[in-house]
């Protein structure tokens, strides 16, 4: 998968993930922003550089390598040094070089193994991260990095990372991310199966107050369509039990019970688009009552 641009966007949306991968603790990630830097005259350019206004403290340069290069550590160290004779940063410098394996690390040449051993540089190795260090988020994204190529281990993987974020003001930035690395992962997917793999499962489904009140609208054959899964069931029963109702002129009441659930579904933090699919309300009349 092409790595450089989404490990940007990574780190640039969740820059505790450098931190983390580089070992370090720092009080305050979020002083950090991740950020490109250029070498004036020479023609470089540091791709991914991680730092406190001013470079105050400890910076991080970041270099994610996906093909084997010879050359690169010579690169990087001639790319660094240059920046510290232009910038002049004060803080402490650490550089750390990510790859999916082993294998295409070239190795470290022995003008620059004492950086290896002070520290200085750290290198990771994606498929080597323990489990324990890939089951929390944000690193737990690194999953989708590491998955076969195939739609179930990816989809697998999606909803357990989603299933994690727990600021909900930024699942919708993480959802772009995530969405970015599917695409780079399985390039012959479709807008609308990469969708389907960020839609909430059934058991999910199961916890809500939404899913206990369908319980309770038997008429409507609802409880089949939940039994055969989310997409089948909410897709297909749920619109199903929904047209029946209006087939037989769905009185005033109903629409309330309509509204009723979708608040439910609304308080869940469900997506509207599905809230809409599901109750038959339009998403003009969702944010209504979203707004309400």
């Amino acid at each position: 998968m092409k790595s450089d641009s989404l490990f940007y966007k990574y780190f640039q949306l969740l820059p505790e993930a450098l931190l983390l991968l580089a070992g370090e603790k720092v009080e305050d990630p979020a002083q950090y922003r991740f950020q490109s830097v250029e070498v004036k005259d020479l023609s470089f350019r540091l791709d991914g550089v991680l730092a406190m206004a001013d470079f105050q403290g400890v910076f991080f340069f970041a270099e994610v390598q996906f093909q084997k290069d010879a050359q690169l550590y010579h690169r990087i160290f001639a790319e660094i040094l240059v920046f510290l004779y232009q910038h002049r940063p004060k803080g402490r410098w650490r550089v750390v070089v990510i790859f999916p394996k082993r294998s295409i690390d070239a190795g470290v040449p022995d003008d620059f193994q004492e950086y290896l051993a002070s520290g200085r540089l750290k290198i990771v190795y994606l498929n080597e991260l323990p489990d324990e260090v890939l089951s929390a988020f944000p690193l737990n994204l690194l999953q989708l990095v590491n998955a076969p190529a195939t739609s179930k281990a990816v989809t697998e993987k999606v909803r357990s990372v989603m299933a994690s974020l727990k600021a909900k003001d930024q699942r919708s930035e993480v959802e772009n991310l995530v969405r970015s690395m599917i695409a780079a992962k399985l390039p012959q997917l479709t807008f609308e199966e990469i969708k389907a793999m960020l839609e909430p499962t059934l058991s999910s489904l199961q916890k809500t107050r939404y899913y206990r009140d369908l319980k309770a609208m038997e008429k409507q054959n609802i409880q089949q369509g939940l039994q055969q899964g989310l997409q089948q069931g909410l897709q297909q029963g749920l619109q199903q039990g929904l047209q029946q109702g209006e087939r037989k002129g769905e009185q005033k009441g109903e629409r309330k019970k309509q509204e009723a659930i979708a608040r439910n579904m609304l308080a869940e933090g469900l997506d509207i688009a599905l809230i809409a699919k599901v109750t038959g309300l339009s998403q003009r009349a969702l944010k209504a009552l979203q707004d309400a």
